[in-house]
């Protein structure tokens, strides 16, 4: 399966070869150098290693977490993180044998420990899964958070979600989000109604109470 991964991703990063070189430029007379943002991340048995991707934020200003109307984000980075555009270099994470398709977003080490994260003992970090989806507005909802640091607050949400990944995992399920994920791309809400009905389970109800409260805002989600 690891293998089927990493030639996938190898074949989409050829295929998309001719836009990402589009980018590279854009970014680079839009933007400057450098093209690329690297961080550091908590791995697959937490070894560390970096995530990559387009830059869409002004070079070494700032804190780790993005607030709403982050004023470090440029004018094209707005656009590749409305698009997600700005995550197709992760496609060399997988290639790599850092990540894979689906699965927990990537921690930076600021938040991490063992006990919270044993998840990744099981599986490798994602480019999406349900907090991905699902948490796709962060800067939106750690503004409705509010507080001094909303991030300790969110994070719990997001290790339950990686937790309940990591237990229910098969294959149907990956390719389940695979397809959702496409349907976030083109529809936010419509990938949050769907997906709304799996946290209605008992076992999840302060999910479902956190994305009632933080999340699901407009009236397109009440179905």
């Amino acid at each position: 399966m690891e293998y089927i991964s990493r030639s996938i991703a190898l074949i989409m990063i050829i295929l998309l070869f001719p836009l990402i070189i589009l980018l590279m430029v854009i970014c680079f007379f839009s933007q400057g150098w450098p093209i690329f943002f690297q961080q550091e991340r908590v791995g697959y048995m937490f070894k560390p290693f970096n995530i990559i991707k387009f830059r869409t934020m002004v070079e070494n200003i700032g804190g780790k977490i993005t607030e709403i109307k982050d004023k470090r984000i440029t004018n094209f980075g707005k656009i590749l993180r409305a698009s997600k555009l700005d995550e197709i270099p992760q496609l060399l994470n997988i290639v790599k044998g850092d990540m894979r398709f689906i699965g927990p977003r990537p921690e930076v080490f600021d938040y991490f420990d063992e006990e919270s994260f044993s998840f990744l003992k099981i599986i490798k970090p994602g480019i999406s899964d349900f907090s991905s989806i699902l948490l796709r507005n962060e800067d939106k909802i750690l503004a409705r958070i509010g507080g001094e640091n909303p991030y300790l607050e969110l994070l719990p949400i997001k290790l339950d979600l990686a937790k309940f990944y990591s237990e229910n995992k098969t294959f149907y399920l990956d390719l389940f989000l695979v397809l959702v994920t496409i349907i976030s791309i083109f529809s936010p809400n419509l990938s949050n109604v769907i997906l709304r009905r799996i946290f209605n389970k008992e076992d999840l109800k302060h999910v479902s109470v956190f994305l009632k409260s933080y999340v699901y805002q407009s009236k397109q989600y009440q179905m």
